[in-house]
Formats: structure tokens, sequence, C-alpha cells
């Protein structure tokens, strides 16, 4: 197997569900923006797969080169063949479990990108298939991510307020810099408007190429925030989180319908995510293993989460692995969410909560930190004005820009 070239790349597979398609001209242009291109796609699967493929088709592979490079060939000699071989089998026992409008849409992407459909089915698994490979996601991923929500009553206009940091390190390829594959994440962000024919549309942060989705806002006033937990186990015959998440934007217009679709999917791995709604004035934390599931609900006006549980029913799921970035980091967040209760906080201190870099206490490293070297992006969500505010961190400084969903 040869490392990736968009050039000699074969076409992807048919798209599913028809013959191969000409590809139509995309409905909108990309904007470029401080650190992020951001993109709209509309239509059935398939269009909206072709948009996205032919507006971000140089990124995409620009990218696939890139995990590539660091992931698939990272690693020398038989460890470089073992995850080769590790990362393809899960993710083919994953995909019968993946809508199949979602890879409709994926072998679109595909088609119109000039890459291999497995190459954009693998992108959408990734996290997933890591969490599955125990040792392969220790080596590849450590992941540390930090959300919140405010309610109506601790914020002023008087609106559900929600943020979110994604914090990722991805290891280089050997002999590279360290921070070279994250600093590569960091650096290519796309925020993507989606709208669905038939369905809620709605505005996702991520990458090229990426069709589900970890943070997201719908036009159902809907929000969803995920970070990985590490589990005792996992299941790899299941559908990715992403794509969970993707079904609450896309059929959800209530909290409680969002929690049910969790509760009734098939899931991969261990998982914290925020959910609010905008209409309601509400959120909760659903936290989940492959097997168990409970929800929290906020206090005194506001709901936090990080990489380990908190509800009782949950706390013993955890791996056996060290929780002291992610506790310290909880912690923070319920200093600054309930600090001063009776000041009311609006979007431009949610923004500086996830710009937060104090360490609670002398042993902390920089890591258990709000705001840390992992951190990827930020973004801020008021889902009652269909406003987000996103930062990524591919440069020192980098201000929230505010969008439409």
């Amino acid at each position: 197997m040869e490392p990736f070239s968009a050039a000699s790349s074969p076409a992807a597979s048919p798209i599913v569900g028809g013959q191969d398609h000409v590809v139509p001209k995309a409905r909108s242009v990309p904007v470029r923006r401080e650190g992020f291109v951001q993109a709209r796609v509309e239509g059935t699967a398939s269009e909206m797969g072709l948009q996205h493929g032919e507006q971000l088709r140089a990124e995409i592979q620009e990218l696939l080169e890139a995990v590539y490079h660091h992931v698939l060939f990272g690693q020398p000699g038989i460890v470089g063949w073992g995850v080769r071989r590790s990362i393809r089998t899960v993710t083919r026992l994953m995909t019968p479990f993946i809508p199949s409008r979602f890879r409709q849409e994926m072998a679109a992407v595909a088609h119109a990108a000039n890459v291999p459909y497995a190459d954009i089915l693998m992108l959408n698994c990734f996290d997933d298939v890591l969490a599955n490979l125990r040792l392969l996601g220790t080596l590849f991923g450590r992941i540390g991510c930090s959300t919140f929500a405010l309610l109506p009553e601790r914020t002023h206009p008087s609106e559900l307020i929600c943020g979110r940091n994604l914090d990722y390190f991805v290891e280089s390829a050997a002999g590279d810099d360290p921070w070279a594959a994250t600093n590569y994440m960091k650096e290519h962000l796309a925020v993507i408007d989606f709208r669905p024919q038939g369905r809620t549309g709605f505005t996702t942060v991520g990458w090229p190429g990426f069709v589900g989705t970890v943070t997201a806002m719908s036009q159902c006033q809907l929000v969803v925030g995920s970070m990985t937990v590490a589990t005792n186990r996992n299941w790899a015959v299941a559908t990715p989180a992403c794509f969970l998440y993707r079904r609450v934007m896309e059929e959800a217009s209530t909290l409680d319908s969002a929690i049910d679709i969790l509760q009734r999917g098939r899931r991969s791995q261990g998982n914290n995510v925020l959910i609010g709604s905008g209409s309601e004035g509400a959120a909760a934390v659903v936290e989940y293993t492959p097997w168990r599931l409970a929800v929290r609900r906020p206090t005194e006006g506001w709901i936090a989460a990080t990489n380990h549980f908190v509800h009782p029913r949950m706390s013993r799921y955890h791996g056996p692995y060290a929780h002291q970035s992610s506790a310290e980091r909880f912690d923070r967040l319920a200093d600054l969410c309930g600090c001063e209760l009776d000041e009311r906080l609006d979007a431009s201190g949610a923004q500086q909560f996830l710009a937060d870099v104090t360490r609670r206490t002398p042993d902390s490293t920089e890591y258990c930190s709000v705001s840390n070297p992992c951190t990827v992006y930020g973004t801020v969500f008021a889902p009652a004005r269909g406003k987000l505010w996103v930062r990524p961190t591919d440069v020192p400084g980098r201000a929230f820009e505010e969008l439409e969903s």
C-alpha cells in the first residue's frame, strides 16, 4: 500500500444508490475566514456530498495526505503495518451501523473530491476507531475537552449560552516535530452549514470531509458538544458517535428527543455530551458507555463536563487512567460558572471562560487549564439567536469570530 497521493488516487466507489454522477456546480463558494474556511451545502445526501467535495476538494486531499503521513504511514515497520490494518479493520466493522444516507453522502464527498471512499469513511470514524483500538488510541489520541452551559437565569440577555473547547493531540510521524500533526488540525478547520432536504439544518465545526459532527447547532436551537471518556470497554460493532450527534441535529427538536436518540442508539465508546436547547432554555449532560447511560441536569443555573464521568451511576466505569487534567478542568469550570451567582454573564464572558489558562493547584500542568496546548478550537453558542462564535488556536491571541447559523 502506497502513501496517499491525490494525483494517483482512484475515484471513489460509485455513489451509493445510483450510477456515477456528473458533479454539479456548487451552489455556494466557500468563505475564507480568520483561521478557518466556511462552506454551505444543501439538498439530498448525494447533492450535499457532491457540493462538499467540490467546494473543499483541495482541503480534503491535503487533509488525507496529512493523515497518511502522520497516522497510516507515520510509524515504521511492523508497527506501522499493524496501525494501518487495525484502523481499516475497525472502520469496516462500524460501517454497517452508519445510516445509509450518511454513507451515501460520504461516497458523494469522495467522488467529488477525487479521493477513495474508504478514506472519507476512515476520517469520519477516526475518533471511535482510536477509542476501540485502546493501545493505538493511547498512542495517537490524547483527548481532553471542556464544555459548559449557562441557563437563562444566569445570563444577560436571558438566554441559554453554551461553550466548548475541543482538545486533541495526534502523534506526529516518526522523526517529525511532535506537534506537527496536532498543529495541522488547528490550522485546517472547516465550519459547514448543512441544509439537508426534508430535515433540520445545522452548522458544524470540524474539518474538510467530515460528515458527522461533535460540535454543532441546529435550526431547532439545539447544541451538541461531545467529549471522549476513556472507559473500561468499548464496542466496535456500533455507530460512530459523530453520526449519532448528526442525527440529533437533523431529527431532534427538544432536549428530551435528543436524549432519546442517544439512548436508543447503538453506541461505540464512552462519551460525555452536552446538549442544550435554546427554545426551552434548558441543557443536560449525557454520560454514556456502549451499555450504560445517565443524564445530569444543571444546578444553580449551570452545568459543565470534561473527560470523566460525574454521575454517581457512571463514575465507576472509567478506564484505569489518570484523570488529573479532566478533574482540574472540571473544577475550574465550576469556579467560573458558579462564581458571583448574582452576576449575569453574556457570550463575551463565556468566551473568556474558554480562554482561561488558570491552574488551580501548584502541581497542575499546563494541560490542566481550560485552554491548554492541546486546545484545537473553542466555540460559544447562543442558540435562541442562531449565533455562534468560533476561535481557532492556530495562532496565539486569535479572537472569536461571530457567525450565524
